[in-house]
């Protein structure tokens, strides 16, 4: 291969790797309260990480209020319904989070100020019947902070 091809197929490479984002934690401050914005939900699909067109104006909105209000830590906290493996909540938790962020790093805001998180299976070890499925719980909250 010729040095220019080398140096296209590396290039192809590092535009196709995801954002890095500041950490991956546990957990992170809620947001809302007085001076804070709102948490803003981004919905998703039964066993998806993919964001629903419908739901990237509510991102943009998130965009705005970040940069509107100076904010500098946006926290994305992934959550999956009960159905489904333990274990694969959490990866699918936390492969919903970082789709929102990348939505928000081509958006603009910086990689380095947001921060992941996974809370899958809402309610635990509750079982909830026929509600373990809810579309409620199968979302990315986004939580803002200064």
């Amino acid at each position: 291969m010729n040095k220019l091809g080398l140096l296209l197929a590396t290039g192809a490479v590092l535009l196709a790797a995801p954002p890095s984002f500041a950490q991956t934690v546990g957990s992170c401050a809620r947001g809302g309260g007085g001076n804070q914005p709102q948490p803003v939900w981004i919905l998703f699909d039964l066993g998806s990480a993919n964001v629903r067109a419908a739901d990237k104006p509510k991102i943009a909105e998130a965009v705005k209020t970040a940069k509107d209000r100076q904010i500098t830590s946006v926290c994305l906290v992934g959550h999956t319904d009960k159905l489904g493996d333990k274990v694969l909540n959490e990866q699918l938790g936390r492969a919903r989070s970082r789709a929102v962020a990348a939505e928000l790093v081509s958006a603009g805001i910086p990689a380095k100020d947001i921060v992941i998180a996974v809370d899958p299976e809402a309610f635990g070890d509750m079982s909830l019947g026929n509600l373990d499925a809810q579309e409620k719980d199968r979302k990315v909250m986004i939580l803002f902070s200064r």
